[in-house]
């Protein structure tokens, strides 16, 4: 069993470390999306930096790195536990992926996709609440910070209900509320800056601009 949870997590963090973001800043504008705006990689900063259209690409790419590791790992080995392995690895590949110096995004789409593995009417509500609070406040970084740690809230509720499928099988286990708990954490501590501005005033919102820049210093 040691061998497989190597192999999963092996596997799932070099697919979530592919940075679909910065791909598409380097096919698109030949630019790092790191140098601009929040520095981030994730679709959130390709959007103020490349457009709409990349952005929809990039947050499509970024959830299936999360959602195709996890299904597969479940049809491979049935196990609930390599799954959430397999989540966790993605998301740390997201965040620090090892092909362009472990400087990623923020995981909220990773994370996504990992839920929508787990519980595809989950991963659906998900995105329908975040719609709302898209529509609603037009904070992208609002609606982080509550949809992950919502989607880890849900699976702890059903796993202590203990929903069963069809086949009279328990479907919600603990473990998946533990990916949610790690996924939580790793969304508020990436996005600590964002949490400060917000309880300033100074976030910006869906279709302003981000006037924050990132830039390198010349040799010498």
């Amino acid at each position: 069993m040691l061998l497989e949870f190597a192999a999963v997590i092996a596997i799932s963090y070099l697919v979530g470390s592919i940075p679909s973001g910065y791909i598409a800043g380097r096919a698109l504008k030949g630019i790092d999306v790191r140098d601009f705006g929040s520095g981030a990689i994730g679709a959130t900063n390709v959007m103020r930096t490349l457009g709409r259209v990349p952005f929809v690409g990039v947050l499509l790419a970024d959830a299936l790195k999360g959602y195709i590791p996890v299904l597969i790992t479940w049809f491979v080995f049935e196990s609930h536990d390599l799954q959430v392995a397999s989540g966790l690895a993605a998301v740390l590949g997201h965040d620090f992926p090892l092909y362009i110096g472990f400087r990623g995004g923020r995981g909220v789409a990773t994370s996504f996709g990992v839920y929508a593995a787990l519980g595809l009417h989950i991963g659906f509500g998900l995105v329908a609440v975040s719609l709302f609070i898209i529509l609603a406040f037009r904070y992208m970084s609002l609606m982080s910070m509550i949809t992950v740690p919502l989607g880890a809230l849900t699976f702890l509720i059903l796993a202590v209900a203990g929903v069963e499928n069809v086949a009279g099988v328990e479907e919600y286990t603990y473990t998946k509320a533990v990916f949610g708990a790690f996924a939580t954490a790793f969304v508020l501590v990436r996005h600590s800056g964002n949490i400060r501005r917000l309880i300033k005033g100074t976030e910006p919102k869906l279709g302003e601009g981000d006037d924050r820049r990132k830039r390198a210093v010349p040799d010498g």
